[in-house]
């Protein structure tokens, strides 16, 4: 909604599926402060409805505790600020707390056709409910299981990909018509829209298939040769879908628009907003590189090679999402990152008690670090998916590892309220595992939503407010990349101001505290077989700040292997909880 009149006060409220948070913005002795925060328990629970009444409750609360006048007569919010200071100049709701959109993919090949539409729609909030494979692995399924799977997944979507364009034709008529049966079985009102994006050549006959039986979407292929994935159609087609069921009477987003806010978006679009500002302000060669770790929710966004690519996993979370991320990643995978020996059932217990109490805070030390574990696996999940999208060798001289990121913003409750900042920056390292020279900076208010909204009414203000209480520089790291025996030194560095020189052994995780807040000299000298981001043995200085945690120095090794042994594995995750000081 344009405006026709400066926008000096923004109040944003943003509606997750676990708190609803609400922040006032406004310009204070000429720079724009996050002056009120306040933060509401959501307790959707599935009732997704209520997510209007959060953002009351949470507005009531900015009411009281900032003494500001934000609703008038009728209820709504004043916008314009009125001379007397009642209302804001603007107002903007985000929200992840949006039922995601239940997709069943249908498709010939399991890792071709159908891989490239599990990540095409993993850029929308959607839940894949279900995926028919005419390849499948388990045993060749008759046509009847798949239309009785189909049927019991309760599709609002059905992706219908195969074939290259020219290519198969039997089985995508095959499939067509599978897909056609299990939708004449449903009540009309229930019936998924049906989306096509196979060969070409099939466009009319699969339309003939289908015929009335449910509304039918068509767009390019989504794998037209061998070799080339075409993404851009079916995300486009998807966003399209899920935005058309959102202006739905009884949607989320129609509950939230009748609060008239001048900006409505999802938290996942906001971040991403953030995420190309900070490209555009950092440039090339290196991508930026932001996840948000939700208690539904997990949301990589990334920008490579001047492109946004957005990974949505709503069935990763450290909350209502917990049974999920314990099924896909498996529970002996969570437990390699905790330092104690604990029985699985036991584990399984305290972590899903979780996902029953999603508010609660972690009331002991096993709790937490359970807890930061789940997290660590739910990212690690997310971050595979996302890889798949990244262009192939972007910003990276080693495309098995990450690319080369500057910096990198995390975000999500199980980070911003670590009770200390080494362990949301060691979660990151774990999880990401980046290499080179980055800066690792942490959403510690939760406040990257906000500064998205609130960048397409002010971009001013969303940069000032970030950088004056919102974003937080945990501290700069070095990752050198190569193999040496433990103890070996592998890389020498030197802070010119302080004098100090550090030589730096293979396999540990060390952080220097500097006591200078102010940007120093590092000069940095790798072995002739280590690189850490300008080619093997090539050194130079920069400037750097080290942050909160400080000079961090990651020499563990990519990709970070655990010892197999468990006691040595629990000995050597306690040594870097301490290397860190988490």
């Amino acid at each position: 909604m344009p405006l026709d009149y400066r926008v000096e006060s923004i109040l944003v409220a943003d509606c997750g599926s676990t708190t609803t948070k609400a922040v006032v913005i406004d310009l204070v002795e000429g720079q724009y402060r996050l002056l009120t925060q306040v933060e509401v328990p959501s307790a959707m629970d599935g009732a997704w409805g209520d997510a209007a009444q959060c953002v009351e409750l949470a507005l009531a609360q900015v009411e009281r505790k900032s003494r500001r006048i934000l609703f008038d007569e009728q209820g709504l919010i004043i916008t314009p600020e009125r001379a007397g200071g009642q209302g804001v100049d603007a107002f903007a709701i985000t929200t992840s707390a949006v039922p995601p959109l239940r997709v069943v993919l249908a498709g010939l090949v399991k890792d071709l056709s159908l891989a490239s539409a599990r990540r095409a729609v993993r850029s929308v909030y959607a839940d894949i409910v279900e995926v028919i494979a005419l390849d499948d692995a388990t045993g060749r399924r008759s046509d009847e299981d798949r239309v009785r799977l189909i049927q019991q997944a309760r599709p609002e979507v059905i992706c219908i990909v195969g074939g290259t364009d020219g290519g198969a034709t039997t089985a995508v008529a095959d499939l067509a018509r599978v897909v056609t049966l299990a939708c004449s079985l449903m009540e009309a009102e229930e019936r998924p829209v049906v989306v096509f994006a196979g060969n070409a050549a099939m466009r009319l006959r699969v339309a003939d298939i289908i015929g009335e039986e449910a509304p039918l979407k068509v767009v390019d292929n989504v794998r037209p040769t061998l070799d080339i994935e075409n993404l851009a159609p079916l995300r486009e087609e998807m966003e399209t879908i899920y935005r058309e069921r959102e202006q739905g009477e009884h949607s989320t987003l129609s509950a939230l628009n009748a609060w008239r806010p001048h900006v409505l978006m999802t938290t996942a679009q906001a971040q991403s907003y953030v995420i190309e500002y900070l490209s555009r302000k950092y440039g090339p060669p290196k991508g930026v590189l932001g996840v948000d770790i939700g208690g539904t929710t997990t949301v990589v966004n990334a920008q490579l090679d001047g492109q946004s690519q957005r990974v949505i996993r709503t069935d990763l979370g450290t909350s209502h999402s917990v049974e999920r991320v314990i099924e896909q990643a498996g529970i002996e995978n969570i437990l390699r990152w905790v330092p104690f020996a604990i029985e699985e059932n036991e584990a399984l217990s305290l972590l899903l008690n979780k996902s029953l109490r999603p508010m609660t805070l972690p009331a002991t030390h096993t709790n937490l670090l359970l807890e930061q574990a789940l997290a660590r696996e739910a990212l690690r999940l997310a971050l595979a998916e996302a890889r798949e999208t990244w262009p192939v060798g972007a910003a990276s001289p080693y495309p098995h590892l990450s690319p080369l990121f500057e910096p990198i913003v995390g975000s999500g409750g199980v980070l911003s309220c670590a009770p200390r900042p080494g362990q949301a920056a060691l979660i990151l390292l774990d999880a990401i595992q980046p290499i080179g020279v980055s800066t690792l900076v942490l959403d510690s208010r939760m406040f990257l939503a906000a500064m998205g909204a609130s960048a397409s009414l002010n971009p001013l203000a969303a940069v000032q407010a970030a950088t004056l209480g919102g974003l937080v520089n945990l501290g700069t790291v070095i990752v050198p990349v190569g193999q040496a025996r433990e103890g070996e030194i592998v890389l020498r560095l030197k802070v010119e101001e302080l004098n100090l020189e550090i030589e730096v052994p293979y396999g540990s995780l060390e952080v220097y505290r500097l006591p200078s807040p102010q940007p120093l000299t590092l000069q940095i000298k790798p072995q002739r077989h280590f690189d850490v981001g300008w080619g093997p043995g090539k050194g130079r200085k920069i400037q750097f700040t080290g942050g909160v945690v400080g000079l961090i120095v990651d020499a563990r090794g990519r990709p970070l292997i655990l010892p197999s042994d468990p006691a040595k594995r629990q000995s050597k995750v306690q040594e870097w909880l301490w290397g860190i000081g988490a």
